[in-house]
Order: C-alpha cells, then sequence, then structure tokens
C-alpha cells in the first residue's frame, strides 16, 4: 500500500504517536546519561586518585640506587644475597636497585703512575669509566664485598684503587650510601667500615653498614635478623632520599680534610688537577666548605663563666692545705700574660717520652701586640728556645698572640682556630698536631 493515498487523519494519528516515542526516548536517555555521568563521576574520581598514587609512585621511582658487589660469585653468593635483602625493601618504596657485577668487567690494575692526579683523569682504556660513571649518576650508592683474607675482594680493591683522583678531589655532593659485608665470622665490621669511609670519594655518606656471617651460600647466623636489619636499613636510606638526610660532620671528614688539603696544596706542581679542583669549589678555604655544613652561634655568656669559675677559685682556697707548699701557686700557661714568656717556657714542659726519636724545629713568627719571630728547637728528648729565624724550620706557625695563647690554656680548640684561619701553617702539619702531647697542659 502507497502512504500518499492513506487519509490524512492516518499521517495525523501517527505523527502524534511519533513525537509520543519521541519524547519517551529522549526521557529515557536523559535518565540514562544521568545515571552515566555518576559512574563515570566516580570512575573520574578513582583515576584521579590513581594518578596521583601513580605520580607519588613515579617519584620513588625516579631515585635510583646502585650497589657495586665485588664478589667473585656474583648473583649467587651471599653478597648479592644480602642485596636482595634491601632490593626488596627498596621495591617496597619504589626505589630502583642496579647491581653491578665487578666480575663480570675488566679492569685493569691501577699503575701508580699518578697520571690521573695531574691531568684529571686515567688514560688506561677499560671497564672502569662506565662503571664509575654509572656510580657517580646514581641517587645513593652502596659499596659491597665479602670478606676475603681480612679485607675487601681484589675486584673491589682494583676498582677503588683505580678511583683514586676522586679520593684526592671531594664531590661536593654528600648523596646516602651503604656498606656491605659478610665474613665467615672474622673481618665484616672492619671490611664494611673501611667501605663507609670509601663512599665519600664517591660523594656520598654511609646512612649505615649491613653485615652477617656466613659460609655456605644462604646459611646466615640469625638470618632473620639480617633481613630484618635489611629492612630498616633500606628505609632509612629511601627516608634519607626523600627527605635529604645530612650526618653531623666528624673527626673522620676533619682530619681528611686537613691531610688531604695539606697534601695537595703542598704538591700542587704535581698534582694541578687536584689543586685546580680544591680551588674551584673553595675547599681550601675552610671545613665548612668542604662538608657544607656552617658552625650554629653558640650562647656562651662569658660573665656567667667568669662568675662560675671565681665561685671554683673561691671554694678550693677554702680547702684546707696540708702543707704550706702546697699553696705556692706554680707558674703555668694560665698565669703567663705574653707570648715571648710563653716560648721561653715551653722547653720546660716537654715530656720527653712523647720527644723521644723526634728531632724537630718550630718557627713562630708572631705579629699584633707581639712582634717577634723565634724558634723551638727539639732534639735528644730536649728542647731550647732560640731567638729569631731558623736557617731550616720544619714548621712555621704565623699567629697573633691572643690566638695562640687562648689554644695553650685549652680556652680554644687549635684545630678549629687553624680551619677557620685564626693562624696558619708553613710546612709539616703533624709537627704541630703533635704540640698537645709534646708540651702537655
Amino acid at each position: 500500500m502507497e502512504l500518499k493515498n492513506l487519509p490524512r487523519r492516518y499521517y495525523s494519528h501517527r505523527r502524534r504517536a511519533g513525537f509520543g516515542l519521541a519524547r519517551f526516548a529522549w526521557k529515557c536517555l536523559a535518565t540514562l546519561a544521568g545515571l552515566c555521568s555518576v559512574a563515570l563521576g566516580g570512575a573520574w574520581l578513582s583515576f584521579a586518585i590513581l594518578g596521583i598514587e601513580q605520580e607519588a609512585n613515579a617519584m620513588s621511582a625516579s631515585y635510583r640506587v646502585v650497589a657495586v658487589n665485588g664478589s667473585p660469585h656474583q648473583s649467587f653468593g651471599n653478597t648479592s644475597l644480602m642485596l636482595a635483602m634491601l632490593k626488596e625493601g627498596f621495591e617496597a618504596e619504589g626505589v630502583g636497585l642496579e647491581e653491578i657485577f665487578l666480575n663480570q668487567h675488566h679492569i685493569e690494575y691501577c699503575a701508580g703512575c699518578g697520571f690521573c692526579l695531574e691531568k684529571g683523569g686515567c688514560w688506561i682504556r677499560d671497564d672502569h669509566k662506565s662503571i664509575l660513571a654509572r656510580v657517580l649518576a646514581a641517587d645513593a650508592i652502596i659499596l659491597a664485598s665479602p670478606v676475603y683474607f681480612y679485607n675487601v675482594t681484589g675486584q673491589t680493591k682494583t676498582f677503588l684503587d683505580r678511583s683514586l683522583s676522586y679520593g684526592h678531589r671531594p664531590r661536593g655532593t654528600w648523596k646516602p650510601g651503604l656498606a656491605v659485608s659478610v665474613s665467615a665470622g672474622q673481618g665484616e665490621t672492619t671490611v664494611a667500615q673501611y667501605l663507609g669511609r670509601m663512599l665519600a670519594a664517591f660523594g656520598a655518606f654511609p646512612v649505615g653498614h649491613l653485615t652477617a656471617i656466613a659460609i655456605g651460600p644462604g646459611e646466615f647466623l640469625g638470618r632473620q635478623a639480617v633481613e630484618a636489619r635489611a629492612a630498616h636499613l633500606a628505609q632509612d636510606l629511601f627516608r634519607a632520599l626523600k627527605e635529604g638526610w645530612r650526618y653531623p660532620a666528624t673527626d673522620q671528614d676533619l682530619a681528611f680534610w686537613l691531610f688531604m688539603g695539606h697534601l695537595v696544596k703542598e704538591n700542587q706542581g704535581f698534582m694541578k688537577a687536584d689543586h685546580a679542583h680544591w680551588e674551584k669549589l673553595g675547599l681550601y678555604e675552610s671545613f665548612e666548605a668542604y662538608v657544607g655544613q656552617t658552625r650554629s652561634q653558640g650562647g656562651l655568656d662569658s660573665e656567667a663563666r667568669q662568675a662560675w669559675l671565681q665561685e671554683l677559685m673561691a671554694r678550693q682556697k677554702e680547702t684546707p692545705k696540708v702543707t704550706p707548699v702546697e699553696a705556692v701557686t706554680p707558674v703555668t700557661r694560665w698565669s703567663v700574660t705574653t707570648m715571648r714568656e710563653l716560648l721561653e717556657g715551653m722547653p720546660q714542659d716537654l715530656d720527653p717520652n712523647a720527644a723521644a726519636g723526634l728531632t724537630a724545629t718550630y718557627q713562630f713568627e708572631v705579629h699584633g701586640s707581639e712582634n717577634f719571630t723565634a724558634h723551638l728547637c727539639i732534639e735528644n728528648q730536649r728542647a731550647s728556645f732560640h731567638e729569631g729565624a731558623a736557617e731550616n724550620p720544619d714548621v712555621i706557625i704565623k699567629t697573633t698572640p691572643e690566638v695562640w695563647l687562648a689554644i695553650s690554656r685549652g680556652e680554644q680548640s687549635g684545630a678549629w682556630a687553624y680551619f677557620t684561619g685564626k693562624y696558619t701553617v708553613e710546612g709539616d702539619l703533624n709537627l704541630v698536631k703533635k704540640l698537645d702531647s709534646l708540651f702537655p697542659r
């Protein structure tokens, strides 16, 4: 049947029915759209939360820890098993661990030629440079080695020996690191301490040491304790990365700065690259520049200290004296008032036992409120004072009277006065370190 032959009311009825169906379909679509929007809104919220979590995980995953494993047993040795314990803790925080097996690489022995100290790099072509690049690019560093004859393995020692120039040139960074060592029952703590100190060559500091006793693969004494320790250290390392931890400077840091700074400066004609590095980073200037930390201002109340001293002295005077001889106050460094008087009296304070086998000449160039040059000669366990400059002094100390008198009385640290520039030294710095034992207060 052709539609054009149908009555007009048929078209009208069909038109109204079509409009009704259209309105019904539109309402259904609107309702369905509302339900979908709620569902999609929840999904969007879920995706948003998931995105935040993924971003946080990505931030953790962006940290990269590199472990240098010096064990020849590679992945089946106890050293690698201990690194696997750490890795489990790292993965829980989303941190990646790259393990470098030195036994899989070709590293030549150090030739001891000093080329790297003069020119800045090693001429030997092997895998050391590429390994070093991966270590220096890491966010955290682990040095790991089993104990072989009371020390690290040959592979580890060769790698560290070839890194000599980095030991001379502090990196200016303080990344967190770990030291890992295992033995059959002797030497693992000593080796871990050594590896911990060697971290500084690569710009890192030890957050902690992971040690264990084991003989065969996996035969750990107290395995649960080793695993628990590994888990705690992994958390500590992650927090150190995330929060930018720094540990306080130590006496070992100070000893290194004093020794290495003196060594490089005295031999700058040969150690040209080392000297340029120290000058560029301003490491000669102060110990603070080396450790990247500043000394806080103390709250010493000089008046309160003076009152405390007077109280102590008054209390001591009230103590009954056994004999009149004990009441005589001897001449000490506390009673001298000038630098010349101090130097003139030092020979009688010499400890002969501390001076055994020592022959040395100390020259003092005093400026400020006093201006003179004098020297002390120590020989055959005796000391003598002489006016003027010595012909060939072993060490020259340039100071003001106030600084040196304060050091001699124990009012100021000699080491701190040195690295803050209050006095200077030319020559053998080790002789200056011996003054306390040679002339005890």
